[in-house]
């Protein structure tokens, strides 16, 4: 029964190790994504409703979910701890059992001893009693036999005793008279006489006292005279006397015959004694043969039944030892499992993964042009450490003459390394920007932002530190600092003018945010600004120097469910860009005010699968010329509406699909109908 209690225990602990596996995977699953919803750029001032819209809403959907892994991991580390606890008890109870089993089968072993030898004594004995029956069978055999060899005697006794007894009653029956008379009262043929004379001289005297005296002398007197009848008396006497003389001596005879007789009997009576007494012992000894051979047959099936008992009790210690074995591999498994869990929490959110978007956008207007790019980027994350590396390809074509544009765009390796405490965490980060793409292009290949996402593919070597403090104000919201100081390298810029040569400043950016998501609704506020440092260009055509006008820029985003699958969302977001400051203050501007709001709806079709649909409009004010991108923004609208559809594969698979379709309205009539198709594949290793 103890047994079958440890194999419902062990099933008890396989079935908590399962649902905290399972609680361990979806804690995995909810990290898988999160590469595709990477902190942007600090410096970032104009928005893309595909990459920066989304990737802020993702953002804060990664962030949820980033809690959702540390509660899951949380209770991971609590059920394996939980289960070590659970699975010690169970190795604990398995070795009782254990050492149960082994009492047991020690237990059984000396019985089985034990019954083995009373099986020994109860054979030796049982040996003994035979050899005893079988001395006691002669025995009584051999007292038979002195019966049967002393019933002659004895019948000869008797028929000596009947022979003497037969002749003395022969010999009684042929007395003379004399005895016959003699035997009146037994006295002689004289005192008879006399005792008649004085019977009748009593009676004469009539039986008075008075005449005693009288009657003795007359008796007196006859007295003399009775000698002179003895002589006739004398003959009868003899023949008497010899009567009884003989008969005396047949009696003696016949008490002799009968003394012999009766020690024979005797004798016969205690021969029959020890024969009954021999029979007896035998038939004693006899039953103890039966009871003993019982005895045996007892102790035998006694000894079977050890014997049994010992095989089940080796069983049942092979299966306790198994089960104890068992049990100890599942108490390190559990207590590995602890480790694990710890570890697991300690190092939440490390792998590593990669990621791939295709995008085509094209457009309509004053000119018809499109863009096709394809980027890529890996990312690792351990020990409080992360790194990544992006690259892309791009081709593109603005419509316009020499408006061709592609390759390889700059590689960028990013690295950060995290330092994580209950309230604070501080990030130290370093962007390098690699000029492995072409930096010189056309004036005209040159996309503008509002178009595409890239403008251009390559610039020079560029180093960016980064520090970054985030306080945790519960689990839920969190403030966070960002700052980054880019130190930007020089590079060629141009095809139409070979010799020209940017030396761009440096950019501080800085960026404030506070977020809050919870299970019910998400909202993030941001606030930019961005400080440019001297930069100038030299060629053959135009050498000059300028400051790239500062940027200032604010972000609001709020998500609510109002379903368990549905959710609405709204953003807000506002930027200035000053106009750049040049020697010449002709070529200066006002800059440009941007205003960005839109809102959408999310619906859940499960667990995996998603669907988001967006209006977005922008509102642009101002005008201003950027010298490093050779582009003019002026005042404008725009309006677009966006499907998107996401669908998490498995645990460490995901695709994201989105489309716009965007109206643009420029000043002076540049007018634009453009489509935006973006591709995004995730990948967890």
């Amino acid at each position: 029964m103890r047994m079958s209690r440890v194999k419902r225990r062990r099933l008890n602990l396989q079935q908590r190790r399962e649902r905290m596996h399972c609680r361990k995977k979806a804690a995995a699953a909810l990290l898988t994504g999160l590469a595709a919803g990477a902190p942007l750029r600090a410096d970032a001032v104009t928005l893309n409703v595909l990459q920066d819209v989304y990737g802020d809403f993702d953002y804060m959907e990664n962030n949820l979910a980033n809690i959702r892994a540390f509660d899951l991991a949380k209770e991971y580390v609590g059920e394996a701890a939980k289960n070590a606890a659970l699975a010690q008890s169970y190795l604990e109870e398995a070795e009782g059992i254990c050492r149960e089993a082994a009492e047991n089968l020690r237990m059984a072993e000396k019985n089985r001893q034990q019954a083995e030898e009373q099986v020994r004594l109860t054979a030796e004995e049982l040996q003994r009693t035979r050899a005893e029956r079988i001395r006691l069978t002669e025995q009584a055999v051999a007292s038979q036999q002195a019966v049967a060899d002393y019933l002659p005697v004895w019948y000869e006794a008797q028929a000596e005793l009947q022979q003497r007894l037969d002749v003395q009653q022969a010999a009684a029956l042929e007395r003379p008279p004399e005895v016959a008379a003699d035997g009146d009262g037994g006295l002689s043929l004289r005192e008879r006489q006399r005792a008649e004379w004085i019977e009748a001289a009593w009676e004469e005297a009539g039986f008075e006292n008075s005449r005693l005296p009288e009657l003795e002398l007359r008796f007196a007197g006859s007295a003399a005279a009775d000698g002179a009848g003895a002589d006739g008396l004398s003959e009868a006497q003899a023949a008497i006397d010899a009567y009884w003389a003989r008969m005396e001596q047949l009696e003696a005879e016949a008490d002799a015959a009968r003394e012999y007789f009766d020690s024979v009997s005797e004798r016969l009576d205690e021969l029959k004694d020890l024969c009954r007494e021999a029979e007896e012992a035998e038939a004693d000894c006899r039953r103890d043969v039966i009871e003993l051979e019982m005895e045996l047959t007892r102790n035998r099936q006694d000894v079977l039944d050890c014997q049994q008992d010992v095989a089940i009790c080796q069983n049942e210690q092979a299966e306790a030892n198994k089960a104890c074995f068992q049990a100890l591999l599942e108490r390190n498994d559990s207590f590995e499992a602890v480790i694990e869990a710890k570890a697991s929490l300690l190092h939440l959110g490390d792998g590593s993964g990669a990621q791939n978007r295709l995008g085509y956008y094209s457009w309509q207007g004053a000119a018809a042009g499109h863009q096709l790019f394809d980027a890529y980027s890996y990312y690792w994350a351990g020990y409080g450490r992360e790194l990544s590396i992006s690259n892309a390809y791009v081709y593109s074509h603005t419509g316009l003459a020499d408006g061709e544009m592609s390759g390889m765009t700059d590689t960028t390796v990013s690295a950060m390394y995290a330092n994580k405490h209950p309230v604070y965490d501080v990030r130290y980060g370093l962007d390098i920007n690699l000029p492995t793409g072409e930096s010189r292009v056309h004036d005209n290949a040159v996309v503008p932002d509002y178009l595409a996402p890239y403008g251009s593919i390559g610039e020079g070597w560029n180093f960016t530190p980064r520090l970054e403090v985030s306080r945790h104000v519960d689990k839920y919201t969190d403030w966070t600092w960002r700052s980054a100081y880019a130190f930007r390298g020089s590079y060629e810029n141009s095809l139409d003018d070979l010799s020209s040569v940017v030396h761009p400043g440096s950019i501080w950016s800085n960026e404030l945010e506070y977020l809050h998501t919870d299970e019910a609704r998400q909202y993030m506020l941001k606030l930019q600004y961005t400080k440019n440092t001297a930069s100038s260009m030299t060629g053959a055509v135009n050498s000059y120097s300028f400051t790239e006008g500062d940027g200032l820029a604010g972000r609001g985003y709020f998500r609510s469910w109002f379903t368990k699958l549905d959710s609405w969302a709204v953003y807000s977001a506002w930027s200035y860009d000053r106009a750049a400051a040049y020697d010449d203050v002709a070529m200066g501007g006002a800059g440009v005010h941007r205003f960005y709001y839109g809102g959408g709806w999310f619906h859940r079709f499960d667990a995996r699968r998603q669907l988001r649909l967006f209006a977005n409009w922008l509102r642009a004010e101002g005008a201003a010329y950027d010298p490093l991108t050779r582009q003019s923004y002026s005042s404008g609208r725009r309006f677009s509406v966006s499907l998107g559809y996401d669908w998490r594969m498995d645990d460490r698979n995901s695709l994201s699909l989105d489309v716009e379709r965007a109206v643009m309205r420029q000043q002076g009539d540049a007018n634009y109908r453009g489509w935006g198709v973006m591709m995004s594949y995730n990948r967890s290793f």
